[in-house]
């Protein structure tokens, strides 16, 4: 789930600033990778790594004229 709150302040007729906060995976949940499938092998069922991004937190500002 990502999540974003920005805010827009008019300077003048034609021209804005905005300031913007996002988050990405904002929940931190994390997806696992598929285990390992080779019977036999010592990682079988072993899951070893994870396929989801960390959380990911930007700020930005944008001039628009």
């Amino acid at each position: 789930m990502d999540f974003s709150l920005l805010k827009n302040f008019p300077i003048g007729e034609s021209r804005s600033f905005q300031l913007r906060f996002e988050s990405f995976n904002t929940f931190n949940f994390q997806i696992l990778g598929t285990p390992g499938t080779t019977l036999g092998n010592s990682n079988f069922g072993v899951i070893q790594s994870i396929a989801s991004t960390p959380r990911e937190l930007q700020i930005g500002a944008k001039l628009t004229f």
